[in-house]
């Protein structure tokens, strides 16, 4: 089975080591930084096209986490959790599902999950899912599921911090090819960035952050940690 180590953050340079994201971390970060905010902080955004930071307020932020958390585990690592088809529904997956038919903005329904309880019973569940799968395969089948995908300039950017796993096809530049190793590493260093994105949403409005977050993973590019106030790399499709 696929090594977990609380203290490896990132994906090791030495493939021979295996080791595969602690999401646990994930659920305990998030916890400590909305801990105690007004619906007044949670819900502070400005739309301002200067204002990419604040475009999703900390309650959006927080649903994002809960809905990729679910999104990822169907998409990317349903045949390992579910082989037998039996795929379970807490969510309308045909109105989440990243594309044209998304109705909610890659979050959660906001009619239905709207408090932070529900949001983070949601991110639990999608959480345990990610955990039973690290736990319950070996890092070579991992390795082994390879999808491809329509490069972006968020992927370009992204895959500089990861020592393998993602390349562009060679006969097609606008496709990346990633291993399921890269993308769950990608999928917890998503997270870890978002929570980033609540600590300095909080930093605006004079609320210290709750845990001192090491930079690791995204957060070691400008963009994720607060460097710039510049726009991150686009997600459209190359």
């Amino acid at each position: 089975m696929a090594r977990v180590d609380p203290s490896v953050l990132e994906m090791p340079d030495d493939a021979a080591a295996g080791t595969m994201p602690y999401f646990s971390h994930i659920d305990t970060w998030l916890r400590a930084e909305v801990n105690g905010l007004t619906e007044e902080q949670l819900d502070l955004d400005d739309q301002s096209p200067d204002r990419e930071l604040m475009w999703w307020s900390i309650r959006r932020q927080i649903s994002h986490i809960a809905w990729v958390s679910l999104i990822f585990a169907k998409r990317r690592c349903g045949l390992l959790l579910w082989p037998d088809g039996d795929i379970p529904e807490p969510i309308v997956w045909s109105e989440h599902h990243q594309g044209r038919n998304n109705k909610h903005g890659l979050r959660l329904d906001p009619g239905l999950f709207w408090d932070v309880p529900d949001l983070l019973d949601k991110l639990d569940l999608g959480l345990s899912w990610m955990r039973y799968v690290v736990a319950s395969h070996p890092v070579e089948t991992f390795r082994e599921m390879v999808e491809s995908r329509h490069s972006t300039l968020f992927w370009d950017d992204a895959i500089t911090v990861l020592p393998r796993g993602a390349w562009h096809d060679p006969g097609d530049e606008r496709m990346i090819v990633n291993t399921l190793e890269c993308a769950i590493w990608m999928l917890f260093y998503e997270m870890a960035s978002h929570i980033r994105s609540i600590q300095r949403i909080k930093e605006i409005q004079g609320l210290a952050s709750a845990v001192d977050l090491a930079r690791f993973g995204y957060l070691r590019l400008p963009h994720y940690w607060g460097e710039t106030d510049a726009p991150a790399p686009s997600i459209t499709k190359l």
